[in-house]
Order: C-alpha cells, then sequence, then structure tokens
C-alpha cells in the first residue's frame, strides 16, 4: 500500500463556555488545564465580557447562545448564568446534541430538572463531593466500616453580607435564584447527605425564615429529614 498521510484522531471533548461571570473563570481554568480537554469559545449576552474572556483565553466570543450551538466544533456547554437560565439554556443544549455541565442548581423547578436529562451527558457542579476528606468518608459508608447509620447533622453557617446580594438583581430573589440560603448555598449540604447515605428523604419537617438580609427568600433554615433507611437527618443553615 503507498503511504498516506493520516490526520491524527482529536479526541479531546471540546467545550463552550456560556456566561462569562465570577464562576465562568473555574471553568475555564479547569478546560485549560485538562489535557483531553480544549476550549471552543464563550458567550455571554454583555458582549464586553464574552469578549474580555475570549481575549484572557485565546478563544472566540461567540455572537449569541445559537451560534454556539451550531458550532459543531463544540461537544459540550458549560452554563454559567445566573440560576434562572441554567434550564432554558440547558434544554437548548440538549435539543442540540450538546452535553451539558450546569451550575448549581440544575433548575429552579423538579418539572424543568427532570426535562433537562435526556440522551447526553449532564452533569452539575457539586464540587464538595470531591474533597479529600468528603471523598474518605464516602469510602469508609460504603465499606460498612461505620456501621449502621442512625443521625446525619448538617450545619452550613456560611456568611453573606447583604453587599453579595446586592452585587446582581438576580440574587435573593424568588423568580430568578430559586430561593436564599437553602437553595443557593446550602444545596450543596444537602447533596452530600443524599449522596454520602445514598438514601432518599422520606419525610420531612421544616421551617425558613427571612430573618437578617433585605431579600424576599430565606436567609435562615432548618429542617429534619426521616430518610429512607431509617436514620434521622438535622439540617440548619444560616447567613
Amino acid at each position: 500500500c503507498p503511504e498516506r498521510n493520516v490526520e491524527p484522531l482529536d479526541l479531546k471533548v471540546h467545550f463552550a463556555v456560556a456566561g462569562c461571570g465570577v464562576i465562568s473563570r473555574f471553568h475555564l481554568d479547569a478546560i485549560r488545564s485538562i489535557e483531553d480537554a480544549a476550549l471552543c469559545g464563550v458567550y455571554d449576552p454583555v458582549e464586553a465580557s464574552a469578549r474580555a474572556a475570549a481575549q484572557a483565553y485565546g478563544t472566540r466570543a461567540y455572537p449569541d447562545y445559537d451560534a454556539l450551538l451550531a458550532d459543531p466544533q463544540v461537544d459540550a456547554v458549560c452554563i454559567c448564568t445566573p440560576s434562572h437560565l441554567h434550564a432554558p439554556l440547558a434544554l437548548q443544549a440538549v435539543a442540540a446534541g450538546k452535553h451539558v455541565l450546569i451550575e448549581k442548581p440544575v433548575a429552579l423547578t423538579l418539572e424543568d430538572c427532570d426535562a433537562v436529562a435526556a440522551g447526553v451527558q449532564v452533569g452539575v457542579v457539586s464540587q464538595l463531593r470531591y474533597g479529600p476528606a468528603v471523598a474518605r468518608v464516602k469510602r469508609a459508608l460504603e465499606s460498612g466500616a461505620l456501621g449502621r447509620i442512625t443521625r446525619c447533622d448538617l450545619y452550613m453557617k456560611y456568611f453573606r453580607p447583604q453587599s453579595y446580594y446586592d452585587s446582581g438583581t438576580w440574587r435573593g430573589t424568588q423568580a430568578m435564584d430559586g430561593g436564599g440560603a437553602l437553595m443557593n448555598q446550602g444545596v450543596h449540604g444537602v447533596d452530600l447527605i443524599l449522596w454520602m447515605l445514598g438514601d432518599q428523604v422520606k419525610s420531612l419537617f421544616g421551617r425558613a425564615e427571612t430573618l437578617s438580609r433585605k431579600i424576599v427568600v430565606e436567609d435562615t433554615a432548618a429542617a429534619i429529614l426521616k430518610m429512607d433507611k431509617g436514620a434521622i437527618c438535622v439540617i440548619e443553615e444560616y447567613q
């Protein structure tokens, strides 16, 4: 057979990032640091933000989200927008056949959460799962080293000053943020309970209040959960 020049296969996963706010740089840095990943470009409805990110990371700025989804090189989309845009943008990406990595929450309603996962790989950023201490406890639970779990306590005493909520019109709103202390920060702890115990909630009693911040959603929450396997969990979250 005559010798032929064969182009090497590109086995990298090609990402585009939608939303160029504060959290996007963590995705952009991660993509750049992973050998098997490549960055195709970025998009933000604020053109200046998209151009700045594109220049900083040596990539292109898509003129709109449709252009990002129409790019055949894009395999997956990182959605780094305000919470209320997660589900709409994810559903568009899924319809275009793109895999999706979404900043939490996946959506603001259960119906939208269920609709997002359909035919492609969908992931949500739950970074606390990957801490060394958490991974060690997870292995101990799975091995049975800790025996039967009858009690689990979650205390997440974050501090979010009023300036945090004032920094964006969507923060601390029901329509665009989906909630406050429990929805925005406490969701990471709730995720750990469900993931580490490998269990589902059978029943719960809780209360949420707005006591210290000038927002319309909760800044303080407490709940008692009864799990399917019998454990009782206590959740306390405030700012």
